[in-house]
């Protein structure tokens, strides 16, 4: 069974406000199928901006749609662009931006010729030395809340549908139906939890954008149990965010419950209280929202959902403790076996036969890296250190390997071994623990 990794992003939600003119509609038909790719639990399209093909994560828990880095080579012209100040979690002060209007964009056939989005190039967000894809941007709630949308986790498709009512009139008896608040374009889910002995009423913002399934405030009556440990939650605009990672007995939805569930409690001082709404209680993230299918319906503030063949996925996380993130590429050669070749020249008699038979390839491979590494953790024990470069794992080289390949490997099963080979400033070095449950 596939294990979920809880990447952990939060993104930055601008102050300001503005109006979003509604779409072109560019086809006869009365819905648009929007494909995506499901990895560390986020919601990834490909989209047409400005005529520029981007990577974005479609991000209910945003206000505003934000673009933070384009492709390698490629500029983009920005349209009646006025400086903003933007405030959001992991930023200790104000940060730059521009906000640009009449910008054109098209995901398969939604196009929009008046479309807002701020523009943050001077921050490193480097979504794609932590995810393996080159992430662009996010699309917020001037996305999602002008039509109704349906997000079908199981098929990896959002649809959006020109009126309002075609599909729940249709499957309405097939999903189960709760209220949502939208404030300030963003929308709020409520849910029930079991703290210890204390059975609590949760405000949570619907946040697609968030890796983790759960992430609650602490406060007065929310407290995380005894059995926790310190970890490294996400990252923002400024910096990455640290918080306590634990468990909650169940986690419930209208009739649906959930048990185990892994929770964080982010240290609030990552987060400019001014900005969270009132009674907000935390987040609902992806590790949870992507085991049932969604229709949400922004203008009558509903949401319909139903169980998905992800539910009964188990709640697992990094039992390592390590982080990784790519650090850069280069070129690895592979040799092709019998392959023909028009570029074999001065062939003679004495010439090696199998020198001409076969022919290589070089392909751009990722380099890794310890990004972080989890206190008290195995590989901490292990003597592992940040900055220590990857080489192999259990025995494959690093070269054939993805991040959400290692991911699946430190979240697998307690007790398993593990061996891994590091480069630190030229001295190759072995390291070897077991996986540790702890929660």
């Amino acid at each position: 069974m596939k294990k979920i990794f809880f990447f952990n992003i939060l993104i930055l939600y601008a102050t300001i406000s503005f109006a979003q003119d509604a779409v072109n509609w560019n086809t006869k038909r009365d819905k648009i199928k929007i494909p995506f790719e499901l990895s560390h639990n986020l919601i990834i399209v490909d989209v047409l901006f400005n005529g520029v093909k981007l990577k974005m994560i479609a991000d209910t828990g945003a206000s505003k749609s934000i673009v933070f880095s384009l492709p390698e080579n490629d500029s983009m012209v920005l349209n009646e662009a006025d400086l903003i100040s933007i405030s959001g979690a992991g930023i200790s002060e104000k940060v730059k931006g521009y906000l640009s209007k009449k910008n054109r964009i098209q995901i398969e056939n939604y196009l929009d010729n008046d479309f807002e989005a701020i523009f943050v190039f001077d921050r490193d967000i480097s979504l794609v030395n932590k995810l393996g894809i080159p992430i662009n941007g996010i699309l917020g709630s001037s996305f999602f809340k002008n039509h109704l949308i349906e997000i079908d986790y199981q098929r990896k498709k959002m649809i959006l549908y020109n009126s309002n009512q075609l599909k729940i009139n249709k499957n309405k008896n097939n999903y189960t139906e709760s209220k949502i608040e939208i404030v300030k374009d963003r929308p709020y889910i409520f849910m029930k939890t079991k703290l210890e002995t204390n059975n609590l009423d949760l405000k949570l913002l619907f946040d697609t954008g968030l890796g983790d399934g759960l992430w609650l405030f602490e406060n007065d009556n929310i407290k995380c149990n005894s059995n926790f440990f310190l970890d490294y939650l996400g990252k923002g605009l400024s910096g990455d965010i640290y918080g306590k990672k634990s468990r909650v007995e169940e986690v419930s939805l209208e009739s649906d419950v959930l048990k185990n569930v892994l929770v964080s409690y982010p240290d609030l001082n990552f987060f400019d209280k001014n900005m969270i709404v009132q009674n907000r209680n935390g987040s609902l993230g992806g590790e949870v929202i992507k085991r049932f299918n969604w229709i949400l319906d922004y203008k009558n503030q509903k949401v319909y959902f139903k169980k998905n063949n992800l539910y009964d996925l188990p709640f697992n996380y990094n039992m390592s403790g390590i982080e990784v993130q790519h650090s850069g590429f280069h070129f690895v050669k592979e040799k092709i076996e019998n392959a023909f070749s028009t570029n074999v020249i001065n062939l003679g008699k004495n010439s090696d036969i199998d020198d001409y038979s076969s022919h290589f390839t070089y392909e751009l491979k990722p380099n890794f890296e310890i990004y972080s590494i989890r206190k008290n953790s195995p590989g901490e024990k292990a003597g592992l250190l940040v900055g220590d470069k990857i080489l192999k794992i259990n025995n494959r080289y690093s070269n054939k390997l993805s991040i959400q390949s290692i991911v699946d490997l430190f979240q697998s099963t307690q007790g398993k071994h593990i061996t891994i080979i590091v480069d630190r400033n030229g001295e190759i070095l072995t390291f070897k623990f077991n996986l540790e449950n702890v929660l």
